[in-house]
């Protein structure tokens, strides 16, 4: 029996970064033997996190298709199918506010993966940096008190104003590296521990969660927890999307976890 990175491959030949979220997602490699319905889960949830949703559905729909052809030759885990059926419904997700940034600031790391996870994060949700960028930065990125870098995933170059604890916090950059479920467990329990409990309901794999604030926060949080706090002090959305790096507003709007903001008295005004 052929093993499934080969499989897949052989059908999807240009699709090997569907396998390479799987083995991040998870922190093991994508083989029959490392299927459950919790990794698959993970991978799915992995994808929401940082794609569009087409492109959840479409890399969803090719690993269904791969284990599809081969279910009667492997022993798939139940509901299999189910899962990676990704439905066109937009999730819900968590942001972080000032109030809770001080908090996660204010908190004492335990451990060195603490110290790395937290310092990276408030780095994201001051920079608005994705995951794969704000764990690269360091001193060499601030020009003219900006931060300036050029994207992993996009090759696009992004410029954002420097806050004075950024250029703290990179001074004191630690040196390890973590990978992303291990960066994930950390910053929710830093969360937890840091108090960020309030009861929250998200809306997720289309049902609705309810649980723990820090229960659902994950490196992309800080992100969103970026582009929200901005947009609620009133910065426009074309702002938020050039030092994001968006190539168009549409995408920054997905990255909002609130509802309208306060409007001013002549807009409301309108409503009266």
């Amino acid at each position: 029996m052929k093993d499934l990175r080969t499989v897949f491959l052989v059908k999807y030949p240009k699709y090997e970064i569907i396998l390479n979220m799987y083995s991040k997602a998870n922190d093991c490699p994508a083989t029959w033997e490392n299927l459950s319905k919790v990794r698959l889960q993970a991978f799915v949830d992995y994808m929401e996190e940082r794609l569009a949703p087409n492109s959840v559905r479409q890399y969803a729909a090719k690993l269904k298709a791969v284990l599809n052809l081969y279910n009667e030759e492997v022993e798939l885990p139940k509901d299999y199918n189910k899962i990676l059926s990704v439905k066109n419904v937009r999730s819900t997700n968590v942001w972080l506010t000032d109030e809770e940034l001080e908090q996660i600031i204010t908190y004492v790391p335990k451990n060195a993966n603490e110290q790395l996870v937290r310092t990276q994060f408030l780095i994201g949700a001051f920079t608005g940096c994705r995951h794969s960028d704000y764990t690269r930065l360091n001193n060499r990125n601030i020009v003219g008190g900006m931060i300036s870098y050029v994207s992993l995933k996009t090759k696009t170059h992004a410029t954002v104003p420097l806050k004075p604890i950024v250029k703290e916090l990179l001074t004191n950059l630690p040196k390890e590296e973590v990978t992303d479920p291990t960066f994930n467990n950390n910053i929710r329990n830093i969360c937890r521990k840091a108090g960020i409990t309030e009861a929250v309901k998200v809306f997720k794999a289309g049902k609705e969660v309810e649980g723990e604030k820090w229960e659902f926060v994950s490196s992309h949080t800080a992100r969103r927890s970026f582009a929200t706090n901005l947009y609620l002090r009133g910065a426009d959305l074309y702002s938020i999307s050039q030092m994001m790096g968006h190539a168009s507003v549409e995408m920054t709007q997905n990255y909002l976890c609130c509802g309208l903001r306060e409007q001013s008295a002549q807009v409301m005004e309108y409503f009266k």
